[in-house]
């Protein structure tokens, strides 16, 4: 691995033009200030040798010395994440300083971004089996601004920076105030790719630029882009990922239903990975971020989030008469949830399989004001099916399409409208890994009404939403009954009278504005979100 530096002729001369450009500039913009308030930024992009070199791009301008912006490789083996952030061999990294010198009061968003510029004549490397790691350097430590990712392009431009479409962005932010910031660039081939057979000798080659414009603050990333930004490819096999991949969301399309159309959403598989979430003073998991409709026919990529822990077990439906339904618009439990004692965080009654009332309390665990404040209403699909016992029709992606359609029982309806449900059975279905045993292929290809089978234990053992402990109620009815589909103790997926006793583990969509300020997604850090 190496990086290219070509030998700039004439530096000097044009420098001293330069120095001559900016001080005119420098005299204009002054008076510009007393008028607009519009400030004059420099940004610096600064790499080994000592003749400096400039590139200008709006408010952005770069400086590097006697070194091209470009970052070349040949040849390079596959390597994994641990090796690849820590090389430090002249030739393996490339280090570079973004500088501002701003005066008066404005906004300079700005973004450093990469561009493939792969010779067309070179013999080429797939930008899929590329990863960039960026870090920002405090004297002799490193701090990580963007983790090891594959170089995946934005398709449009960034209006607020000026960064052209078809490039990768690598960071950005807006500033008001001047600053001075060390970066160091690694560029490596990806453990997962496979060199045997390719011939050898491939390159990537990769331009590095700073845009920036002046004007409206650019707003911050959404949780859901930024979980997004780090989901793994639809076809990355589970057991050749590395440990890092396994920890993030997987791509699934899935094609059209009869109340949906051809969607991709993105979703945490595994025994752990890192989707824990503090939220309403709990933790809470992210079962993915999906296309959702909030009822109006609105469509906004929203994350869909679940009670770590059961509330309790309830009837799904029961009442002082002893009747019970497997309608959810109607259901006691839909009530507990959306307008009841859960919602308010206050007490109340519940028909717990009796028609005696008991008394139940949710003034510790119930939704908090703030809480309620981060969720939206949501179309939740209510469709049902009766087969669901084999490889034909139980499979995780037979259950996504039986939920979005119309299979109820007479008159029940297809969908509803409001802010907390439950999991679905695909949810459960989709959230394995699998194992070595039983690979997430095979897990795929198994009905889940048989997951309980020892031969496929690997399907349940690595699914985080799997829980040993409880039966959980899903929000899907069968069709044809009044039962309702529950994710078994034992791993598998069947169905049980709606006045039975089950685990209740809320289900909500964020709104589709919520941040993610900090944390990793660990159990111990949890991801912390910020409101609107």
């Amino acid at each position: 691995m190496f990086f290219s530096v070509n030998k700039i002729e004439g530096v000097k001369e044009k420098m001293d033009k330069k120095k001559q450009l900016l001080l005119s500039i420098g005299l204009v913009l002054i008076l510009v200030l007393m008028i607009v308030g519009i400030s004059y930024a420099a940004f610096k992009f600064v790499g080994l040798g000592t003749k400096p070199n400039t590139i200008t791009t709006g408010a952005i301008t770069m400086e590097y010395e006697e070194s091209t912006n470009t970052i070349s490789m040949t040849g390079a083996l596959p390597t994994t994440d641990a090796t690849g952030k820590v090389r430090l061999t002249a030739g393996e990294y490339f280090d570079f300083t973004i500088k501002s010198s701003i005066q008066g009061n404005a906004n300079i968003n700005w973004e450093i971004a990469a561009e493939d510029i792969t010779a067309s004549s070179a013999k080429k490397m797939d930008g899929k089996n590329i990863k960039l790691y960026l870090t920002k350097l405090n004297g002799d430590k490193e701090e990580e601004v963007m983790a090891p990712k594959v170089y995946t392009t934005e398709s449009t431009e960034n209006t607020y920076t000026g960064r052209p479409a078809n490039m990768m962005s690598l960071a950005k932010g807006t500033t008001s105030t001047s600053f001075s910031t060390k970066y160091r660039l690694r560029m490596y081939v990806d453990e997962s790719y496979n060199p045997q057979g390719d011939g050898g000798n491939l390159a990537f080659s990769i331009k590095i630029n700073a845009y920036g414009k002046t004007g409206d603050k650019m707003p911050e990333p959404t949780a859901a882009k930024d979980l997004i930004a780090k989901a793994n490819a639809e076809d990355l096999d589970y057991n050749s990922a590395t440990d890092a991949q396994k920890k993030e969301m997987w791509t699934f399309t899935h094609e059209a239903t009869e109340q949906t159309t051809a969607l991709t959403d993105y979703r945490y598989i595994g025994a752990d990975p890192n989707n824990y979430v503090r939220f309403n003073d709990e933790l809470w998991r992210i079962i993915g971020v999906f296309d959702t409709d909030d009822g109006t026919g609105k469509v906004e990529k929203r994350l869909k989030i679940i009670r770590n822990e059961s509330i309790g077990n309830y009837s799904w439906d029961y009442n002082s008469s002893g009747n019970y339904t497997n309608e959810w618009s109607t259901a006691q439990l839909n009530n507990l949830l959306n307008s009841g004692a859960y919602y308010n965080k206050t007490t109340g009654t519940y028909y717990n399989n009796s028609t005696t009332a008991s008394n139940v309390d949710f003034t510790t665990t119930g939704l908090t004001e703030k809480a309620k404040a981060m969720i939206g209403d949501v179309k939740w699909y209510l469709g049902g099916t009766s087969n669901f016992d084999s490889s034909s029709n139980g499979l995780a992606s037979n259950w996504y399409k039986y939920e979005r359609g119309t299979g109820v029982y007479s008159g029940r309806s297809t969908s509803w409208t409001g802010k907390v449900g439950l999991m679905y059975p695909s949810d459960y279905g989709y959230a394995t890994s699998g194992g070595t045993t039983t690979n997430r292929a095979s897990c795929l290809a198994k009905e889940i009404y048989n997951w309980d089978d020892s031969s496929v234990s690997d399907c349940k053992n690595n699914d985080w939403m799997y829980n040993s402990s409880i039966w959980q109620w899903t929000i899907t009815p069968r069709q044809g009954t009044s039962r309702v589909f529950i994710v078994d103790a034992s791993g598998f997926v069947s169905d049980t009278y709606a006045y039975d006793y089950s685990g209740v583990r809320p289900v909500v969509h964020l709104n589709s504005a919520i941040k993610v300020i900090t944390g990793s997604g660990t159990k111990e850090s949890p991801y912390i979100l910020s409101g609107n």
